[in-house]
């Protein structure tokens, strides 16, 4: 019956995702029919700097607080980690944005994609991304799989109905766009956190347990998810450094359309998580579930690959068609590790979260200085690939010795 109920809870997140998916894909072709290919790539290198950047400023406490949600006993007690959280994360917020601020002096002397104007005027927005990774952690800790899929997609909802109104008014520029990215983001962040109702009261308990578990399990996730930015963004980085925008903004595409590949492993594993917490094991059933989903699902998109890139976006990123089955075999090979490593984030076994992850970004960034600049995107779609195999099996040693050792 459990097992039942949680199938229901991933396809409920899968079926956010999904649409959120769809969407992002209309986004996509806003964004690829009014934008150059070179503000394209100016767009996807911006959105790509958050993302990197607000990693470093989460210092372990969203995964910690997840876990200590899905430990806690009742929901005044969740809801008071969520009061310690959110105060934590305004902390986290004001730094990240006069950091990212001071980076538009220099930024642009380092790549060849130039977004130091982007910086200096949307800086007090970037941080919403930081904020966003912390309720989807903090949903996914709690078990509350439909606010999770909300949350999903109403930001998206929000910037395509902003995106209409720029393209009806004749103001679809570089800067509108990305504005509503964040502005959109912003507007559903202070609506969940109001239906929330965080508790603020008890802060010193709340943050001492929070600091506790900290210490002993979020600083190694912390460096694990240092790390594993660096293996999602390093290929976009370099591109950025080694090539151009118009290359960034082929691979760029293809990486959008074939990221989501990943979504089912990843709304199954975030069903599973409270559970993981206190079990012994991955069920079988579990595993075998994913594999047959991700074998079917990258067996159609690179099938239908063509149709995707040239009917769905635009022809003039038929280059994209080039690293598009690389990527959507990476991909499918990266969502067979999704249920180990939550299983693992789960059980607090942070250092060897953050052993894997530092194994990969070797692996991943050497490979990536030895092929970019030589095989281009390829080169980078490849990369890629050898991570996710390396990923993989680091992934499944670790989840064995874990089992041996709770056993």
């Amino acid at each position: 019956m459990q097992f039942s109920q949680t199938i229901r809870k991933t396809f409920t997140l899968y079926a956010a995702q999904i649409i959120n998916l769809f969407l992002g894909w209309v986004v996509a072709k806003f964004n690829v029919s009014y934008l150059s290919v070179t503000e394209y790539g100016q767009f996807s290198f911006f959105i790509t700097a958050i993302n990197i950047g607000y990693v470093f400023f989460t210092f372990g406490i969203f995964e910690s607080a997840s876990r200590l949600v899905a430990l806690s006993k009742s929901e005044y007690d969740y809801r008071k980690l969520f009061g310690a959280t959110i105060s934590f994360s305004l902390i986290c917020y004001l730094i990240f944005s006069l950091l990212f601020w001071i980076s538009h002096w220099f930024i642009d002397s380092f790549f060849q994609v130039p977004i130091a104007n982007l910086i200096k005027f949307l800086f007090p927005l970037a941080g919403v991304y930081l904020i966003n990774n912390m309720w989807q952690l903090l949903f996914r800790g709690v078990g509350k799989i439909k606010e999770l899929s909300w949350y999903l997609i109403l930001p998206r909802v929000v910037y395509i109905i902003s995106l209409i109104g720029l393209v009806v008014f004749g103001k679809f520029t570089l800067f509108g766009t990305t504005f509503f990215n964040l502005f959109s983001l912003a507007v559903i962040i202070l609506i969940f956190s109001f239906r929330a109702r965080p508790v603020f009261f008890q802060l010193k308990e709340s943050a001492r347990q929070m600091m506790a578990e900290i210490r002993r399990f979020g600083v190694h996730v912390y460096w694990g998810e240092i790390i594993k930015v660096f293996l999602y963004h390093t290929d976009k980085v370099l591109i950025s450094f080694f090539m151009n925008a118009e290359s960034l903004a082929y691979y760029s595409l293809a990486f959008t359309i074939t990221f989501p590949l990943s979504f089912f492993s990843n709304a199954l594993s975030t069903a599973f998580y409270k559970k993981f917490s206190t079990s012994k094991k991955i069920e079988s059933r579990v595993l075998l579930f994913n594999i047959l989903w991700v074998l079917v699902t990258v067996v159609l998109f690179i099938l239908f690959r063509k149709w995707i890139v040239l009917r769905l976006f635009s022809a003039k990123y038929a280059t994209s068609l080039t690293v598009f089955p690389v990527l959507a075999v990476a991909f499918g090979i990266g969502s067979l590790s999704k249920l180990y490593s939550f299983y693992l984030t789960a059980q607090g076994a942070g250092r060897a979260i953050r052993n894997i992850s530092a194994a990969t970004l070797v692996f991943h960034v050497v490979l990536n200085l030895l092929l970019i600049p030589r095989y281009g995107i390829m080169g980078a779609a490849t990369t890629s690939l050898c991570t996710y195999i390396v990923d993989l099996l680091l992934s499944y040693y670790y989840y064995l010795r874990h089992r041996r050792a709770v056993e």
